[in-house]
């Protein structure tokens, strides 16, 4: 009897979205990475794919493209997740882009005062020693 080959796992498709994962906008605003072959990629919002110059243009069926159009469409895998993480705020969707709607829907950041690692307006800013928070009156 023949041995059985192992079977093998091949990521083919990435999704990438300003969203975090189960937030209701995410299924709109998602751009994909997509697999074509030899290890190049394609960087799509349905059916337009993204362009090295950063351009969406409809992706024409494969007996339609030829080698001028594939070089500026296909990329590795590196390049493709730059590409789509840099164009995902920027997606729009019945004219509005993610980003817009991102923001309608975070909450405003106060300043609470206090020690400024404690302070959700202060996160990441990194504040002047002694890293106090300017308090609620900063945010108004």
């Amino acid at each position: 009897m023949a041995a059985i080959p192992e079977a093998v796992v091949q990521a083919t498709r990435y999704e990438v979205s300003i969203f975090p994962e189960g937030a209701r906008p995410r299924r709109h605003f998602t751009i994909t990475i997509e697999w074509r072959s030899d290890d190049r990629w394609a960087v799509l919002d349905g059916h337009y794919c993204l362009g090295s110059d950063g351009e969406w243009e409809y992706e024409p069926l494969p007996s339609s493209r030829d080698d001028a159009w594939t070089a500026t469409h296909r990329f590795d895998l590196d390049t493709a997740k730059r590409l789509a993480k840099k164009a995902a705020p920027y997606l729009i969707v019945n004219g509005r882009t993610a980003l817009e709607i991102y923001r309608q829907t975070q909450p405003a950041l106060v300043h609470v005062g206090g020690n400024a690692e404690d302070c959700p307006a202060c996160h990441g800013t990194n504040p002047d020693y002694p890293f106090i928070c300017p308090g609620p009156d900063a945010t108004a």
